[in-house]
């Protein structure tokens, strides 16, 4: 046979051929797995080695991933405690305001009651004032008035009064010692000049009582009989000088 009679094969066919191995049988009759050759020499290749630069490049990456990483869940820890701090201090702030919102609407309701406080006071300083001016006018006028408040202030003293001390302003005394006739016999008054008590007014003291009858002083009376008790007196008078001349 010449080797044209020979069968031939396509290259197809001759690259799906394998190798057949002779089978193996052990003790226990069980064939043996047939490896290719080129799978096992995948799986017998060592492991390719790494230099040391790869190494350091590879924990550099790690490192880098694991401080991106805890920054990434710092931020969002911190972010959620930041926010309620926010949320806790702008509820607080609105607390605040508000309160001083309420504040300020009931300040609303107080100037008009305040300001009629002060105009009523403001009137009551003026008519006082006024009154004043008219009486000291009135006394300049009408001298004898300083004898009328002699006789009130002498007559509110306990009966058997003796060693009576009469003060009065300067420009008063003769007025009265002449109207009571005290010069032309001797007497159980005396007469004191005292130039800080206003024309028109007088003091008496004996040896266990004292009358205050000052010009001041009756006029505080006038005042707080017609305003009552929330009349303040500019010059209040001690209690020694509390007793009230009739009207």
């Amino acid at each position: 046979m010449t080797s044209s009679n020979r069968p031939r094969f396509s290259t197809a066919e001759l690259d799906s051929l394998r190798l057949w191995a002779t089978p193996y049988f052990d003790e226990d009759d069980k064939p043996q797995e047939f490896i290719e050759p080129d799978v096992l020499a995948e799986e017998e290749a060592p492991a390719p080695s790494l230099t040391v630069e790869e190494i350091e490049a590879i924990q550099k990456q790690a490192h880098a991933e694991g401080l991106a990483l805890g920054k990434q869940e710092g931020y969002q820890a911190g972010f959620v405690e930041g926010s309620k701090k926010g949320y806790d201090e702008n509820v607080h702030l609105i607390e605040v305001r508000t309160t001083q919102l309420i504040s300020l609407l009931e300040s609303f309701a107080t100037p008009f009651k305040n300001l009629d406080e002060s105009v009523e006071r403001a009137l009551t300083d003026l008519a006082v004032k006024i009154a004043k001016q008219i009486l000291h006018r009135e006394i300049e006028l009408d001298s004898g008035q300083v004898t009328a408040a002699v006789k009130a202030a002498v007559a509110a003293l306990p009966i058997a009064s003796q060693n009576v001390k009469l003060y009065l302003n300067p420009e008063d005394a003769d007025l009265v010692s002449f109207n009571l006739g005290l010069g032309e016999s001797p007497s159980a008054w005396t007469i004191i000049e005292d130039a800080s008590i206003t024309r028109g007014g007088c003091k008496v003291d004996t040896e266990i009582s004292h009358v205050d009858a000052t010009v001041e002083n009756r006029l505080n009376a006038v005042l707080e009989s017609i305003f009552g008790e929330d009349f303040t007196p500019e010059n209040p008078p001690t209690p020694t000088q509390a007793i009230r001349l009739p009207e």
